[in-house]
């Protein structure tokens, strides 16, 4: 991510201008029975790992639900409210924030149960993510596609989807489709590594 890019999120959470949410993404809150399911088949504490966590939202929902939350994002400022948030639960023990340039950063392989990611889209981070998930794991992935563009024409058509392509993405993986969601201008779908 540009120099100026990271100042312009820094500016909009600073500002308010950024989404900044109390409550978890709303796909996977409805997805609420998969991820308690994935979380009652580990043997240890479940990891999750929210890729652009933004203000913590989700780290808070899951961590309330008994997992252990390393959230990446590049802006401290988002950063700093999703502390604040996991702090107000009285949940700072179960999270992790990471300050990082998802440009470069990528997430170690075997490294969580979950893995989450929101309205971001690099597709280079793919196969990394892939490669994260445990067995039996699950992945998370929701953002626009060019349907968008009908909306908001100054997006840029590199940060947008093809219509199908997360779908198509997790068939490629092989692994077990979920849940599924489109329409006019998001993808969203939930899936599992089946593979050991």
């Amino acid at each position: 991510m540009t120099e100026i890019d990271c100042r312009n999120w820094e500016a909009r959470y600073a500002s308010g201008d950024a989404p900044i949410h109390a409550r978890p993404n709303r796909w996977l809150a409805r997805q609420a029975v998969f991820v308690d399911a994935a979380a009652a088949a580990c043997v240890s504490k479940p990891q999750a790992l929210d890729i652009a966590c933004g203000a913590g939202g989700t780290l808070a929902w899951l961590a309330q639900r008994g997992w252990q939350v390393t959230g990446v994002d590049i802006s401290r400022t988002a950063l700093a409210i999703a502390q604040a948030q996991l702090a107000e639960a009285g949940l700072l023990t179960q999270g992790v924030l990471v300050q990082a340039d998802l440009d470069g950063w990528r997430p170690e392989p075997d490294c969580c149960d979950l893995l989450t990611c929101f309205n971001f889209l690099d597709r280079r981070l793919w196969p990394a993510m892939r490669l994260a998930v445990r067995p039996l794991g699950l992945i998370c992935l929701k953002t626009f596609h060019r349907g968008r563009l009908a909306e908001r024409p100054d997006t840029n058509p590199a940060h947008l989807l093809a219509p199908g392509e997360l779908a198509a993405l997790i068939a490629s993986w092989g692994w077990r489709l979920l849940a599924m969601e489109s329409d006019a201008q998001v993808e969203a779908v939930l899936a599992q590594r089946v593979e050991g």
